[in-house]
């Protein structure tokens, strides 16, 4: 069925936002088109990175990201 939302952030358009990641050997730079807040207290995001993309593993060996 139907469902209504309330509006929120999570409408589009999203901001676009630059991702900076870093592993012992070098830092890589990644455009990522999909960004969001999780939750506003304490400041969490998501990003999307497709497998592809070589931050993608550079983010899941550190679990970290900028």
């Amino acid at each position: 069925g139907k469902q209504n939302w309330k509006p929120g952030n999570m409408l589009n358009p999203v901001p676009a936002v630059m991702v900076s990641v870093i592993d012992e050997s070098e830092q890589q730079y990644n455009n990522s088109g999909m960004g969001g807040t999780v939750c506003t207290n304490p400041p969490m995001l998501s990003i999307s990175v497709r497998p592809e993309r070589f931050s993608y593993n550079m983010i899941k060996e550190t679990g970290e990201f900028v």
